[in-house]
Formats: C-alpha cells, sequence, structure tokens
C-alpha cells in the first residue's frame, strides 16, 4: 500500500484532492489507520482513478462521475457529454463570426429584453417629419405622452409614440400594444443617413450568432429633432443630426 503523498504522485493527483474525494464518496483509500486517520491506497486502484480524471476532463460533474464509478451507463454518459460539448463548440463557433462582425464593423451588439409597449401607431403614408408631428401632436393633446421614445417599424411604414393610456383612435391612428421580446440591438450616433448600415450589420451578427429573427426590425430615436409646441418630454430632442441617437432592434429566438 502507498501514503496518500505516494499515492497521489502515482496517479497524478494531488493529495488535497484525494481527501475531496474521499470526503465526496468518490474515491475512498483501501485503508485507514483508526490510530492517527492516514489513509493509504493501493495502485490496484489507480484504473478507477484515471478513470474519474477522465471524466473530469471531459467537463462531467463530480455528481454524474460518482453514478458513473458504481456502475452507472458510461456509453450512454459520454454521448450525453459528447453532445454537450457539441453544441458548446457550436455556441463559441457562432460567438467568434459574431465577433469577427463586430470587429469588421466596429459595431456593438447586445441582446437584451424589451418590455411590451403601449403606442399610438400611424402609417406612413407621405413624409416622415410630417407624420410625426401629426401623431406627436395628436397624443399631446390627448395627455397621454409617455416618458419613452418614439419609434417606427420601417417593414410595415408604420410610426409610433409611447403613451400611457388609450388615446382616440383616427382614420389614420390607433392604438396598439407592442409585443415584449428578446431583441439583438445596435445605437446609431449621427445622421439618419447611417442608418441603414448599422441595421445590415445588426442582421448579419444575428446570422452569424446563430439567432433568428422573431419579428420585425424596431427604430427607437433616441435623440432627435422635435418642435417645441409637441412638448416631447426633455432629454430626447436635440438640436443638431450629429447628435442624433437611434436604436435598432431585432426581435431575435
Amino acid at each position: 500500500m502507498f501514503s496518500i503523498g505516494s499515492f497521489a504522485r502515482l496517479g497524478g493527483i494531488s493529495a488535497k484532492q484525494l481527501r475531496a474525494y474521499d470526503a465526496l464518496g468518490l474515491f475512498r483509500p483501501v485503508w485507514v489507520d483508526p490510530m492517527n486517520g492516514y489513509r493509504y491506497y493501493s495502485p490496484a486502484q489507480l484504473p478507477e482513478l484515471r478513470r474519474i480524471l477522465a471524466l473530469r476532463q471531459l467537463g462531467m460533474p463530480l455528481d454524474e462521475i460518482g453514478g458513473l464509478v458504481s456502475g452507472g451507463d458510461l456509453r450512454q454518459a459520454l454521448g450525453r457529454r459528447r453532445a454537450e460539448l457539441q453544441r458548446e463548440r457550436h455556441l463559441v463557433e457562432d460567438r467568434i463570426r459574431a465577433l469577427d462582425i463586430s470587429l469588421a464593423s466596429d459595431t456593438d451588439v447586445v441582446v437584451r429584453p424589451v418590455a411590451a409597449e403601449p403606442v399610438a401607431v400611424m402609417t406612413v403614408d407621405g413624409n416622415t417629419a410630417d407624420a410625426f408631428y401629426e401623431l406627436e401632436s395628436h397624443v399631446r393633446d390627448f395627455g397621454r405622452r409617455a416618458h419613452r421614445p418614439p419609434g417606427a417599424l420601417p417593414a410595415t411604414r408604420e410610426i409610433f409614440v409611447p403613451v400611457t393610456g388609450p388615446v382616440g383612435a383616427t382614420d389614420r391612428i390607433e392604438y396598439r400594444r407592442l409585443p415584449a421580446c428578446r431583441a439583438a440591438s445596435v445605437i446609431q450616433r449621427g445622421p439618419y443617413d447611417g442608418v441603414a448600415q448599422a441595421r445590415r450589420a445588426l442582421e448579419e451578427w444575428v446570422a452569424a450568432a446563430g439567432l433568428t429573427a422573431a419579428g420585425p426590425m424596431r427604430t427607437l430615436y433616441l435623440q432627435f429633432g422635435a418642435e417645441a409646441e409637441l412638448r416631447v418630454p426633455r432629454g430626447y430632442v436635440v438640436q443638431r443630426d450629429a447628435d442624433f441617437v437611434t436604436e435598432l432592434q431585432l426581435p431575435v429566438e
């Protein structure tokens, strides 16, 4: 028999780890001296120890290893672990591709939850600025303007203004609730002519990250220009195009 230090050297493990395995009931010494508590091991135990170490290197948790050492189905467990590693590898590959897009486009994409939001919605038939003026005026007159940024749904040519509750409908304006979602989002700073490039970068990032679009793109205007009489909440309105801040949100799953 070998002392714990000698056996640890044979097994390529520390004595501290052997004591921890003993405490967990995972790997016990063949004999413990009742007088001094010293642990002793046999070379015949090395195959069992090597299996434990090999499974740990594969990333298996100790509780599962304990079941395998005591007679569990090793082939089935290894198959499960292989499938897990395959999923992890795909995730890493997706993240690397997304990282490459971020490096190439200097784009910071964040996936975050977006809460449901009550809004007044209007379809744009002509000039977007005129449509926003009409919609903001309508919401202002009802006294229901929420302290959140307005936005647009480009796919349906709709714009929206956040509200605190229902507003009267017209032949052009309706009350709606945008659903909650998990969205990949990116911030565009400066004039609106840079939004198209940011949109392309976001869509490429989502595809590279292995995500799937789960709804239409949303555009939020975090800083924008607006007439004083609209009484848009302070903090959103700026005077220069260079100070515009726009967020693109693409619902994903």
